[in-house]
């Protein structure tokens, strides 16, 4: 495991100071963090105008257990829970938006994103040589948090105003494969696994409300999409992908599709 630093601490020792000369009844939100889900990538150096067609599967997860600590928590309260879903959604949207500028950049022509294999109709499959899939196994996990009044009088007989506490790191550490199937049969053809480090950045903090706690978790899934679509121009390399269809139309003529 390594820590990795970032504005997040500077932002919370800040936010520490505050509070200790602030009144207790004024307890400042964190700002809001946006994730960087953007990865520029250069110009292909790679032979393009190859006659391929790519469909794009939307990604899935494959860890179970990829939820945990705080975000499990949250899934009692509605608002908290839809802020962390939210970040999980602008991840793999982005994710499918580069994978398709990819692919462009290549010379590939391309459909979809599909929602799946299933929701492809006959003229897709048949139309497409390969899918792809992204196949997400990443672990993320926030520190478990406790609220309580920002002041007790206050509380009972104006607003009801809380505070939000946490002391702990939010981590990620796991997977992401991109996968290619022959569209008609559903068989794998092409596997390619990018194993992501440990990564964590210290989420301790006291705030009225837990902006502090989304924003690490937005931090560490920004780090783990930079690392993961760094890669993805190496692995899905053009001249690859045309021995992929070459393989893809032997594997329909066994079929007789």
């Amino acid at each position: 495991m390594f820590q990795i630093r970032s504005p997040l601490s500077v932002l919370a020792l800040a936010l520490s100071s505050i509070l200790l000369v602030a009144c207790a009844s004024t307890a400042p939100a964190a700002t809001v963090y946006t994730p960087n889900f953007n990865f520029g990538y250069a110009a292909a150096s790679e032979a393009t105008g190859q006659d391929v067609t790519i469909a794009v599967v939307q990604p899935v997860n494959v860890d179970a257990a990829s939820v945990q600590s705080e975000k499990d928590m949250a899934a009692s309260d509605h608002r908290r829970f839809a802020a962390y879903q939210s970040l999980d959604t602008a991840f793999k949207s982005a994710m499918v938006a580069q994978l398709q500028e990819l692919f462009n950049k290549k010379g590939f022509k391309q459909r979809g994103p599909f929602e799946d294999l299933n929701s492809m109709t006959f003229p897709d499959k048949k139309g497409s040589d390969l899918t792809l899939t992204p196949q997400i196994g990443i672990r993320a996990t926030v520190p478990a948090a406790y609220t309580h009044p920002i002041d007790n009088l206050k509380y009972w007989f104006v607003e009801q105003e809380y505070e939000t506490v946490a002391t702990g790191p939010c981590t990620a550490s796991g997977f992401v494969s991109f996968v290619m199937l022959e569209p008609l049969s559903g068989e794998k053809i092409w596997v390619k696994k990018v194993d992501v480090p440990p990564i964590q950045v210290d989420c301790s903090g006291k705030s009225a409300g837990d902006q502090f706690l989304l924003n690490g978790y937005a931090y560490v899934l920004e780090q783990v999409y930079q690392a993961v679509m760094k890669k993805a121009a190496d692995y899905l390399s053009a001249e690859e992908i045309v021995i992929l269809k070459k393989q893809s139309q032997e594997l329909r003529a066994k079929k007789v599709y």
